[in-house]
């Protein structure tokens, strides 16, 4: 049986407009709802662009760098990897946007937000409403070259985590379907040493990326501990095309990262819930709780999961 394994953070992003680029920070916020900035202004996942026009049941849905279409479930998502280009920063606490080192907007805070502004959104499976903030809209949407809205997940908003894998009272803004996504350097490496690329772990878009892990240990276990606080990881995170973009281009690039993981000897994860087939980096997080937490910081891997995950036998390299 395994022991308890400690890993330290090499790295800290945020992605504070849903697929654009990311935030590096050398300390950050860790809420049940996700990171943010030690003084709390800028939240990872706090902005979404959103189609101008509402769909069949009235909402505005949600963009994504990835095409997503189930009529079953109201998602007609347009792939847009162009919003990789949209990068954030802070300037004196603000948040400061421009569009592939074009452009600039500054994005008025969630204080100046117009309660009005209030417009019915689709994000995944979740419905509600969610406040539009007009400057951003006109700035994606001159940026897009199409028009869209842009709303914060603030005001009514009242999306939770995912509970298929377990059950929890986390709070999500614009997130997939968990608050914070944990990359392991070393998994990152082996992917992209397999196929002769630098290694690249932006493209698996984490907010956390740990080091000194032995290969794909990270799914091995159900529970960690950062700082005092108890963090839950209820499943992987499966990978999709988006691995395969160029998020400084915002554009398809020859480097497809999913052929790497075959190549270094991982299977693909058996899902209990579905029994679908697919490739995982990472793991999703739940904290139990607020701390600050800095690149080295110590995470300490303290349960291995009741059911060890299954997988499928890879192809031959």
């Amino acid at each position: 049986m395994l022991a308890m394994i400690e890993a330290r953070i090499r790295d800290l992003q945020i992605q504070p407009f849903k697929s654009g680029a990311a935030m590096k920070l050398e300390a950050a916020r860790m809420t049940p709802a996700g990171l943010e900035t030690v003084e709390g202004n800028i939240k990872d996942h706090f902005l979404v662009a959103v189609t101008s026009s509402t769909d069949a049941l009235g909402y505005h849905n949600f963009l994504t760098q990835r095409l997503q279409v189930d009529p079953n479930k109201n998602l007609f998502v347009s792939g847009t990897p162009q919003l990789a280009l949209v990068r954030p920063e802070s300037r004196n606490g603000r948040l400061v946007l421009n569009f592939g080192g074009q452009n600039e907007v500054e994005d008025p805070g969630e204080g100046n937000d117009n309660p009005r502004n209030v417009i019915p959104v689709q994000v995944w499976a979740y419905r509600g409403g969610a406040i539009e903030v007009p400057i951003l809209s006109e700035f994606m949407s001159d940026n897009l070259k199409r028009a869209v809205k842009v709303a914060r997940t603030s005001g009514p908003w009242d999306r939770m985590s995912s509970q298929n894998f377990m059950e929890n009272n986390n709070h999500l803004r614009a997130q997939d379907g968990y608050p914070v996504h944990p990359v392991s350097w070393e998994d990152a490496a082996a992917i992209f040493q397999a196929i002769g690329a630098d290694v690249d772990p932006n493209r698996f878009r984490y907010q956390v990326l740990l080091e000194g892990l032995p290969f794909r240990s990270i799914h091995d276990y159900s529970q960690v501990e950062i700082n005092g606080i108890t963090v839950y990881q209820p499943k992987p995170c499966d990978r999709c095309e988006v691995t395969g973009i160029d998020q400084e281009k915002g554009e398809f690039s020859r480097i497809k990262p999913l052929s790497g993981i075959t190549k270094a000897g991982a299977g693909r994860w058996i899902r209990q819930d579905n029994g679908h087939k697919v490739h995982i980096v990472g793991e999703n997080w739940l904290p139990q709780g607020e701390t600050i937490i800095k690149n080295g910081d110590i995470v300490t891997f303290m349960h291995l999961r009741d059911v060890p995950l299954s997988f499928d036998k890879p192809k031959s390299r």
